[in-house]
C-alpha cells in the first residue's frame, strides 16, 4: 500500500514539474518576443521581425497558459502542453535530422530546445492519480 501511494504521489509532482517547465518556456518566448518588438520599435536591426516575434510570443502564451492551467490541476492545461510540446518536439525533431544530414551531426541550441520539449512533453504525458485530478 505504500509503495502505491508513493507512485502516485511521484506521478502528480512529474506533472508538476512539467507545469513549472512549460511555465518557464512560457515566459521566456515572452520575454523573448517583447524584447524583439521593443528593438524593432527603436530602429534595431535583429534577425527576428514582427512576424517571428509574434510567433515567438504566440507559443510562449501557449505554454504558459496551458503550464498555468496545468498547475492549477486542469486536464485543459495538460492537454495544451502535451499539444504544444509535442508538436514542437516533432517539428524540432525534423529540422535537427535534416541539418545533421545535410551539415554534420553537432550539438547545438536546437538539440537542447527539442530536449526540454521532450521533457515537457514526457512529464505532461504521466497519468495524473485520481486524487490530485478530484483536488482541483
Amino acid at each position: 500500500m505504500e509503495q502505491q501511494a508513493d507512485g502516485r504521489s511521484r506521478r502528480a509532482v512529474t506533472a508538476l514539474v512539467g507545469g513549472w517547465l512549460g511555465v518557464l518556456v512560457g515566459v521566456a518566448g515572452l520575454v523573448v518576443a517583447g524584447a524583439a518588438v521593443v528593438l524593432l520599435v527603436l530602429g534595431r536591426s535583429i534577425e527576428l521581425d514582427y512576424t517571428g516575434a509574434g510567433i515567438v510570443g504566440g507559443l510562449g502564451a501557449v505554454y504558459l497558459l496551458g503550464a498555468v492551467l496545468l498547475l492549477r490541476r486542469r486536464m485543459l492545461g495538460r492537454r495544451m502542453l502535451i499539444g504544444v510540446s509535442g508538436a514542437m518536439s516533432a517539428a524540432t525533431l525534423l529540422v535537427v535530422v535534416l541539418n545533421g544530414a545535410g551539415h554534420g551531426w553537432r550539438l547545438g541550441v536546437l538539440d537542447w530546445w527539442l530536449g526540454l520539449n521532450l521533457v515537457i512533453l514526457v512529464l505532461s504525458l504521466i497519468e495524473p492519480t485520481r486524487r490530485w485530478t478530484v483536488t482541483r
